[in-house]
């Protein structure tokens, strides 16, 4: 077992102060970056000198706007996921592991401490500090801190190795079970070069300059332009006076001249097309940034078709479980194995800690698969349906929804309601789903037993119908869908749509209309028939 010393677990060894080192409060001279500034910031930051870059990263994640939000997406998609610790196995051993960590990080909100680890998103690394305390012979957290990243540097030779800032060359080695340190594997190579911000502070400075531009644009055009005039023969004080009046209204976009002179100003192009100019660039850059953090852009702007937007969805939700798995890895290896190592250890199996990533279930799918695969006698169990779709056991004389079929909605001759009949037959029969070719083949054999011209012909044939023609109103759909994800615009879509009415796969439909057509005729003959009789 691991003995350490008390005094290197139990005080603060990255305490900040007022002056010093590590101070809270920096200046930050970052307001108007240059392109030469940001190449001279990552030069450095890819040399070890980072402090410029760290303070950079947090300069721009607080005026670009767009930046902050889609890490925030990002952190708050990781932070929001459930925690779960878990013996390794069943063994005592496991078990009383499992219990120790759950007891010890009770008190600790690891959801805040994951947002913050999740800044090495940016940055490349984040770094919490843990206290311990001791009760007995038990060692726990007492506090987990969270540091800000440019009061660590990294090792020179592997660029791997986390070390305090203390104004040496190397830094002060940092005591083992101290530091929660986050570098997830963002990009192959050591973790100054993994962060998103070294790609966001190019994409920023450019964007500033757009802004800028932006900005004199609208207040040099977005007003009108005051010109002045003054007599020939006008004093001083009257040009001044006159002067001050044009520049009261508005600022720089004025000019008094004397009233014999002409001033012509010429604007090349539009202005529209100037603005939009300026807006094309930022939402060009905006939707890189997205990019760079989220994997996609449909989720943070605009989309084209439904389709994209589930795979933009996926690719996100891939993105997600790789952070959650980084973290997993990095709270296992510096939270939960020192404090089962302090306390039971080398040889005591580490529980799992899992963040839960729950995957989105297509309900409507997969009622659609329970109805088809119940049609096809496969027996599936009430319970499990009903965790799935969240529907509460029925308590007895409970009121219930009942399968209701066309024209069928009213009681029969015994006063029983149609539909709860068929209803019945359909649980007695082993499905716990109603399906429509099992509503139909149940409200025939019942009516079968009726007097014949009770049998609703009408209800009958629609649900057949519906059952029947499903596979070649699906063929149908799909070559629709298919055209609908293909058109970039409305136009696109409406000539792709008139272009394809005459080519669509119709000919399955067809044969079911053919056949339910002279299905209905027979029906409407024997009809006849019995009533004649």
């Amino acid at each position: 077992m691991v003995t350490p010393k008390k005094q290197d677990l139990t005080g603060e060894i990255a305490r900040p102060s007022q002056t010093g080192l590590r101070s809270v409060w920096q200046w930050r001279p970052l307001a108007s970056m240059t392109p030469a500034m940001v190449a001279d910031i990552l030069r450095r930051a890819a040399m070890g000198d980072a402090h410029d870059f760290l303070l950079a990263a947090d300069d721009i994640a607080e005026k670009d706007l767009h930046y902050r939000a889609v890490l925030q997406t990002r952190t708050l998609a990781v932070a929001g996921l459930p925690i779960d610790i878990q013996p390794w196995d069943d063994s005592p051993a496991a078990r009383r592991a499992a219990k120790l960590v759950q007891d010890a990080v009770r008190e600790s909100d690891l959801a805040v401490l994951i947002t913050h680890l999740m800044d090495a998103v940016a940055k490349g690394y984040a770094v919490a500090e843990i206290v311990w305390e001791t009760s007995g012979d038990v060692w726990y957290p007492k506090q987990i801190l969270r540091r800000e990243a440019h009061w660590f540097t990294w090792d020179r030779d592997t660029g791997r190795i986390l070390r305090l800032v203390d104004g040496s060359a190397e830094g002060a080695e940092i005591p083992p079970y101290r530091m929660i340190v986050h570098a997830p594997p963002v990009a192959a190579g050591i973790p100054l070069f993994g962060g998103v911000a070294r790609s966001a502070l190019w994409a920023w400075v450019f964007k500033s300059y757009a802004m800028r531009d932006w900005a004199r644009f609208c207040e040099l055009f977005g007003q009108p332009i005051r010109v002045g005039k003054y007599h020939q023969g006008a004093s001083p004080e009257d040009v001044a006076v006159l002067k001050q009046a044009a520049f009261s209204l508005g600022s720089d976009a004025a000019a008094v001249i004397p009233q014999e002179m002409a001033l012509e100003l010429i604007e090349s192009g539009s202005k529209s097309a100037s603005a939009d100019l300026y807006h094309r660039l930022i939402d060009y850059l905006d939707r890189q940034v997205s990019k760079a953090v989220l994997g996609q852009t449909m989720t943070t702007d605009d989309g084209s078709s439904l389709a994209q937007a589930k795979v933009h969805a996926e690719v996100r939700a891939d993105i997600m479980r790789a952070d959650a798995r980084a973290l997993e890895a990095t709270l296992m290896r510096d939270l939960i194995a020192p404090i089962v190592r302090l306390n039971l250890g080398d040889d005591a199996p580490l529980p799992i800690l899992r963040l839960i990533v729950e995957e989105p279930e297509d309900m409507a799918a997969l009622a659609d698969q329970v109805v088809k695969l119940s049609a096809a006698g496969m027996p599936i169990p009430q319970s499990w349906v009903r965790e799935k779709f969240g529907i509460p056991e029925v308590a007895e004389g409970e009121a219930v929804l009942s399968p209701a079929q066309p024209g069928q909605t009213g009681p029969n001759q015994n006063g029983e309601p149609m539909a709860n009949r068929i209803a019945d037959r359909a649980e007695t029969s082993g499905s716990s789903v109603a399906v429509h070719a099992l509503h139909a083949t149940s409200h025939a054999a019942e009516a079968a037993q009726d007097d014949p011209m009770d049998i609703d012909v009408a209800g009958l044939m629609a649900d057949r119908m519906e059952v029947e023609a499903e596979p070649a109103w699906r063929a149908i759909m799909a070559e629709v869908q298919r055209i609908v994800d293909e058109a970039e615009s409305l136009p696109q879509l409406r000539d792709a749509l008139l272009s394809a009415y005459g080519n669509l796969p119709t000919e399955e439909l067809a044969q079911v209309m053919a056949l339910g057509f002279a299905a209905a005729e027979l029906a409407g003959r024997f009809m006849v028939r019995e009533e004649s009789a």
